[in-house]
């Protein structure tokens, strides 16, 4: 069978390589790396179209396609990252961020940039070495090794049975990738002389061995004690678990023996609350988190929220939490440790190895925009959008009388802010009263007692009473859970306890962001727009009396990861350094570019005096090897038949050298032209003799370069035969 190479090889491996990334579907959301995917095959398809028509020798061919790549790689990665002074690190951020989503993440994971910059990667290695395999060294039926690696990785790394339609896009750009290299015409049979028959037989072969891998699939994978399968990170790196953190709120406010949690100092003096987690979904059985999108870079730019920027300086006691406190909206953190954010509620999540235990002992700054909005700007503020969907549902199965209420109580008012604030002085009023006997659910049935029977509740009562009556009136509203400002010490700073736990509404209004809101009465909340009940001034917390807790079965949360490039907080003394990381990743890549043309060599090599070849082809390749030989050490190999050329050369060549060049040429001649033969089996040794003896009469400027660039690779002057 007959080597077909043409200009359009380079355009079906580049559709080939396509296909076999659609397996990906059920490890990565949507189809947007797709589309980066083809940036990178697209340059290669135009390079390799361009110089095959140019009649580019085909190793020239791929080098180039090989640079145009990387190129095309370090444009969409640098893209991708955020701006930075070292493009290096930002690109080994970029992988660093990658790695950590799948590390941490659940299929499928979000295709933030650390994602999309790692499949860029894959794509470009799978494209490359396509072009290796098939137009370097003639070798198609390889091309099925990294056709079907994406379809591999998936099958083994996703829980569920992959659906075997995956597999046909990866089978049909394999059959497109053979059909380009061996054609299906007479001339790819080369001397077949029924050319016909000759392919039919090609097909039937095929159809019987599919057919017999197919069944002994079929059959022997279901007796397999394979077990079930596991996520890709099932083991202690796997998906991050998050608690339900109301379950902590109700076991810190019913403790019968206070404790200290930590204690901050503020940049202008004034309380904070500090929020750990918002919970932006209300259902039938209350109040819970949303699968987050954790990322690690990006904090400063992932909110325009208007308000007052306040540095904060925290120490946390002796308490393990995997929800670090700080106030919202935050912009930079400075802790030790690895830390993630999600884009959706800006709540900081621990997410390195130890990250149960990183907030024990803990110092850390935070810089936040606190919201700071007039009771005038709220009253003409108009209910927000563009939030997350799960903010403006209202939980089914509650009562209508609810619905009837709220329409009372925000009658008379024309904006959303202005019936926020009705519903805020409505459940602040002495018709509610605050107490810690009440039932730790927020399920519907709970907040239409609360509202309609009972009035008597705590913190998570009022704010998911006020969460539901918003959402009512069409405002989007979740639940922050953290602790309320503390008191205040001689020296400045504010002491929070475990008895200061607190939940309280966030409410979205048009141009002011996330506005949170005070409706429990028990607590002085934000200033100017909170009508406090008759409480000292500055009480922080009520006395909680101690009851025994509520047992609450909190659903699993499993956030799908997402970081992209790094914002990670690095404490004094901390040994990471992503720039060093960035220097190892750039040198390695460098080291892979700089071998590339003397790995291609050296498969080159290999190629040609690979046994089991028929013997006039055996001869014809190893001549061709030592003209490449004479080439990369600068040696002129004048044109003529292999015997007169070794005696030609005898003069110029050191004695050993010059005695392997004749019993190569005297072999190559016998085999091409003697009826009877001769044994070419010692051709690749002498061939590698010859090779030893030429480098070593080499200067080592000569010996360097035939051995880092090989000559024989850029000659522009004729195509590269391989065969020959």
């Amino acid at each position: 069978m007959r080597f077909s190479h043409h200009p359009l090889s380079s355009v079906v491996i580049a559709a080939a390589t396509l296909l076999s990334l659609l397996p990906l579907a059920p490890m990565v959301r949507g189809s947007g790396h797709l589309l980066e995917a083809g940036f990178v095959v697209a340059a290669s398809a135009v390079v390799g179209v361009g110089l095959t028509l140019l009649r580019s020798p085909r190793l020239l061919v791929v080098l180039a396609q090989a640079l145009a790549v990387a190129g095309v790689v370090a444009w969409r990665g640098l893209g991708l990252a955020p701006a930075a002074a070292d493009p290096l690190a930002a690109l080994a951020a970029l992988t660093a961020d990658g790695v950590t989503a799948i590390r941490t993440g659940a299929a499928p994971v979000e295709p933030v940039p650390g994602i999309v910059w790692l499949i860029i990667v894959l794509t470009a290695l799978l494209v490359v070495a396509l072009e290796l395999l098939v137009t370097a060294l003639e070798q198609p039926a390889w091309a099925i090794a990294p056709l079907a690696l994406v379809y591999g990785v998936a099958a083994i790394t996703v829980v569920t049975d992959l659906s075997f339609w995956y597999l046909l896009p990866v089978v049909a750009g394999y059959v497109a990738v053979l059909l380009s290299a061996t054609g299906v015409a007479e001339s790819a049979t080369g001397r077949a002389s029924r050319p016909g028959a000759y392919l039919a037989s090609r097909l039937q072969v095929a159809v019987a061995f599919g057919a017999a891998a197919l069944a002994l699939a079929l059959v022997v994978a279901p007796l397999l004690p394979l077990g079930d399968k596991q996520p890709w990170n099932s083991g202690p790196d796997g998906p991050i678990q998050l608690s339900d953190p109301t379950v902590r709120l109700e076991q810190d406010l019913k403790r019968p023996a206070d404790s200290e949690v930590l204690t901050y100092r503020t940049s202008d003096g004034r309380p904070a609350y500090l929020r750990t987690v918002a919970l932006p979904e209300l259902t039938p059985s209350g109040a819970r988190l949303l699968p987050m999108r954790l990322s690690t870079f990006g904090l400063s730019q992932a909110h325009t929220f208007p308000g007052d920027e306040v540095e904060v300086m925290v120490s946390m006691a002796g308490v393990p939490s995997e929800y670090l406190p700080v106030p919202f909206a935050v912009d930079a953190i400075d802790a030790a440790g690895e830390w993630s954010f999600d884009p959706d509620t800006l709540s900081v999540v621990a997410s390195g190895p130890d990250r149960l235990e990183q907030t024990i002992d803990l110092d850390y700054t935070v810089i936040s925009t606190m919201p700071s909005p007039s009771r005038e700007e709220i009253e003409a503020a108009g209910a927000g959008s563009g939030v997350l969907a799960a903010t403006s549902e209202v939980p089914e199965g509650l009562d209508s009388r609810v619905t009837a209420m709220t329409a009372e109580i925000v009658a008379g008012t024309d904006s959303a802010g202005a019936k926020a604030l009705a519903i805020q002085e409505y459940l602040r009023s002495g018709a509610f009263e605050y107490s810690l006997e009440a039932p730790a659910s927020t399920g519907t049935d709970a907040i239409s007692s609360f509202l309609l029977d009972d009035r008597s509740g705590y913190c998570i009562h009022f704010a998911a009473a006020m969460i539901t009556m918003a959402r009512i009136e069409g405002i989007p509203a979740r639940m922050a859970v953290g602790f309320t400002p503390g008191e205040l010490l001689e020296d400045g700073s504010y002491r929070v306890t475990a008895h200061d736990a607190h939940a309280w509404p966030e409410l979205f209004l048009d141009d002011l962001g996330w506005v949170p809101f005070e409706p429990t009465p028990a607590f002085d909340g934000p200033p100017e727009y909170t009508d406090p009940a008759e409480q000292p001034t500055g009480s922080a917390s009520p006395s909680p009396t101690p009851t025994t807790s509520a047992s609450l079965e909190p659903p699993t949360v499993e956030p799908t990861a997402a970081p992209t490039p790094t914002l990670r907080p690095t404490a004094p003394g901390q040994d990471t350094d992503v720039s060093v990381v960035g220097w190892v990743v750039a040198g390695l890549s460098l080291l892979v570019l700089l071998a590339l043309p003397a790995l291609i060599r050296i498969a080159l090599r290999a190629w040609r005096l690979r046994p089991g070849q028929e013997r006039r082809a055996a001869a014809a390749a190893a001549w061709a090897e030592v003209e490449a030989l004479f080439v990369d050490v600068g040696r002129d190999l004048p044109d003529g038949s292999p015997g007169p050329v070794a005696a030609a050369m005898a003069a110029d060549l050191p004695q050993r050298a010059a005695a392997t060049l004749r019993e190569i040429a005297h072999t190559v001649e016998v085999s091409q032209f003697s009826r009877t033969g001769t044994d070419i089996g010692r051709l690749p040794a002498q061939v590698r003799a010859l090779r030893a003896a030429l480098l070593r009469d080499a200067t080592p400027a000569v010996r360097a370069r035939a051995l880092l660039v090989p000559p024989s690779l850029l000659l522009a002057a004729r195509r590269v035969d391989l065969g020959a």
